[in-house]
């Protein structure tokens, strides 16, 4: 039984003890995408971190609660929260302890100013994969500020990987991108494959064959090949997507528990897919209405947000000319170059909006793609912050447009330009089974939810061969764990998952559900010294990594954290 099939199981268990039973990662129907969104009993506050600069990109000072005005969907709202940030630049790190393993980080919670940077191995052809690295090195050589936290990912089909956490020496991750080794497995091909294979291909991805012509035998097979060849870039285009999105998830997990606003990088040959301006929506990839990844794409930008991650998308491609085929395209068709200029349209418009969505800017179309890189670390130096409470009474799903508006004369302004509110972003137990799995699964440490880890006792176990590992699991202080207006309900999902040097699964994840409401005494505790949970695990001798997570089911925020353990 995998993973997420014994999770699935659980929730499906738990949902029936409390007479309903939920259903995970099916397509949408037209009722359930024109239902009413069902609120949880908590109040959510809309946080929009917020750029004003002079025209000469300076910020601007001094400014009050007052000089703002936040509009949603063009309504304005009143400002709860506000804030003037100036973000610290110091090293990031964690406590270290000999037993104790923990995913908060050492010292003061002041915002501090984060660069991640991702390289997408998976959107980017392989020959534009070397440029990537190559704008990368130059940057990291010239021109990274040796106070700025910085780290190095990649994105692969076996996901996020880290070459190297965060560090403001830039000559570590000089060295680790070094070793980077690009992945000649493309899983999309690129447009100019396509309308190599297609011939005249239209921008929707048909073939243009005229339907009452008629065809030889050989052109019905050719016709038949074609039209397997589309299914199954579809197919890898529905991967692609998949593994785009649940990336760039981890992240957002990953980076949630750092105050302020943070800058990710994402540096490839484009994303795999295409957005509407007006919705925001994903727009139908061929043949393909992708309908059934929605809720992850939505969910996607949820975390996006609630982290605080502004996005800086950087095309490696470089300056283009897309209007000659290269010699690798035998049968360009009469409309190649009309239809290479609208797909290359089509990716620079999807980098923007991706950007304009969490308040960052895109790069693309130039061949000195290291300015991208220096301004996603600016951006965050200096910035406001400002919030409001979303309005419950407004039950439409869909995009909510921002604007933020700033009265004085000779200013830009940047922000995010909207979320989304529909079931999938605020409901948590609609994404509890695959937010356990991918926190199992990510090489990353959670951190929205702070945890500390400690091996306790190990002893003879009831199998032969097998030790009883026990373990210890502490939850901060947090009064956001608990709901009030609920009778003081708590709620919390403790897993373990063991695994070895070679990354290969022990066992299926061992772990309970709480659900309590608590009497004044208990909550008075929690408040003060947090919640703590006991577990254990049955191993073989040898050596492990545990994958240790916690989870609120209330709010959907997860904590993590990888403890090495060797079984004598």
């Amino acid at each position: 039984m995998s993973i997420s099939r014994k999770l699935s199981c659980y929730v499906i268990l738990i949902a029936a003890v409390a007479g309903s039973i939920f259903v995970f990662a099916k397509p949408k129907d037209k009722e359930k995408e024109s239902a009413e969104v069902k609120f949880t009993a908590r109040t959510e506050l809309v946080l929009i971190p917020t750029l004003v600069t002079d025209k000469s990109g300076n910020h601007i000072t001094g400014l009050k609660k007052e000089d703002f005005t936040v509009l949603e969907n063009g309504a304005e709202q009143k400002v709860a929260t506000f804030e003037e940030i100036i973000s610290d630049a110091h090293r990031v790190s964690r406590p270290k302890s000999a037993n104790e393993f923990s995913n908060a980080l050492a010292g003061e919670s002041s915002a501090r100013r984060i660069t991640l940077m991702v390289l997408d191995l998976i959107n980017t052809p392989f020959m534009d994969q070397a440029n990537a690295r190559k704008d990368l090195l130059k940057y990291l050589t010239q021109s990274v500020d040796q106070r700025e936290p910085t780290a190095l990912y990649t994105l692969t089909r076996s996901g996020i990987q880290v070459i190297h956490d965060f560090t403001t020496d830039p000559r570590v991750l000089v060295a680790a991108l070094h070793k980077v080794k690009g992945d000649a497995f493309q899983m999309v091909d690129s447009p100019e494959d396509v309308e190599g294979m297609t011939g005249s291909a239209s921008p929707d991805g048909s073939a243009g064959v005229d339907p009452g012509a008629v065809l030889s035998e050989t052109q019905k097979i050719q016709t038949m090949m074609e039209d397997s060849e589309l299914n199954f870039q579809s197919f890898q285009q529905r991967l692609a997507i998949t593994y785009t999105l649940e990336g760039m998830q981890q992240v957002a997990q990953a980076l949630a528990g750092f105050p302020g606003r943070k800058s990710l990088i994402w540096a490839g040959g484009g994303f795999p897919f295409s957005v509407s301006d007006n919705t925001m929506q994903l727009a139908p990839a061929g043949r393909d209405s992708l309908t059934d990844v929605l809720p992850l794409y939505e969910h996607t930008w949820q975390l996006l947000n609630d982290a605080q991650i502004a996005l800086y998308p950087v095309d490696v491609k470089g300056l283009q000319v897309v209007s000659l085929p290269s010699a690798s395209v035998r049968n360009p068709g009469r409309n190649y170059a009309r239809n290479m200029n609208w797909r290359n349209l089509d990716t620079q418009s999807t980098l923007q909006t991706f950007a304009a969505m969490t308040g960052g800017r895109a790069y693309y179309n130039s061949n000195d793609l290291t300015k991208g890189f220096r301004d996603a670390v600016n951006d965050s130096a200096e910035y406001y912050m400002l919030g409001y409470y979303l309005d419950r009474s407004k039950t439409k799903p869909g995009w909510r447009k921002l604007a933020v508006k700033v009265k004085r004369d000779h200013v830009e302004v940047r922000a995010r330009s909207g979320f989304f509110v529909t079931n999938a972003t605020v409901d948590p137990e609609s994404s509890r089974n695959s937010d356990i799995s991918s926190a199992l699964q990510s090489p990353l440490d959670y951190t929205s939810l702070a945890l500390v880890a400690r091996w306790d006792k190990i002893e003879p176990g009831k199998e032969p061969g097998k030790k009883h590992v026990s373990y210890a699991m502490h939850v901060a202080a947090d009064a956001a764990l608990i709901d009030e207006a609920d009778n003081n309900h708590l709620v919390l999902d403790f897993v373990a998952l063991a695994k070895t040097p070679q990354g290969k699964q022990v066992d299926q994840p061992e772990g309970q559900k709480i659900d309590a409401h608590l009497s004044p005494e208990k909550l008075l505790s929690i408040r003060q010294n947090g919640v703590g949970y006991r577990g254990f695990l049955d191993l073989s001798p040898g050596e492990y990594t545990v994958r240790l997570v916690v989870r609120d089911g209330l709010s959907g925020r997860i904590g993590s954290v990888a403890a090495p353990l060797k079984v004598e």
